[in-house]
């Protein structure tokens, strides 16, 4: 199976997601965590790329009640469903 190369805005958010993971898993720093997410719906919408809003609106619902484990696991989802749609 031949793979796509990922556009530039799709490894930006890639990054973005990643960093909010380290900031919740490594720091615990959850309002942080909270800025970047927000950070990268606004990168999304202006670069026009289909962002799964309703599961990021999850995410940002549950920040403050969860584990980070079950925080991993929806960035995880999130990050399938970017590249998915890359």
């Amino acid at each position: 199976m031949a793979y796509k190369e990922i556009s530039s805005t799709a490894k930006s958010i890639l990054t973005l997601i990643n960093n909010a993971h380290e900031l919740i898993v490594i720091s615990n720093k959850r309002k942080e965590a909270s800025d970047v997410i927000r950070a990268l719906k606004a990168y999304a919408k202006e670069k026009n790329y289909p962002i799964p809003n309703d599961k990021i609106d999850n995410f940002l619902a549950n920040l403050l009640d969860c584990r980070p484990n079950t925080l991993s696991y929806l960035l995880t989802d999130i990050a399938q469903t970017v590249l998915k749609d890359k």
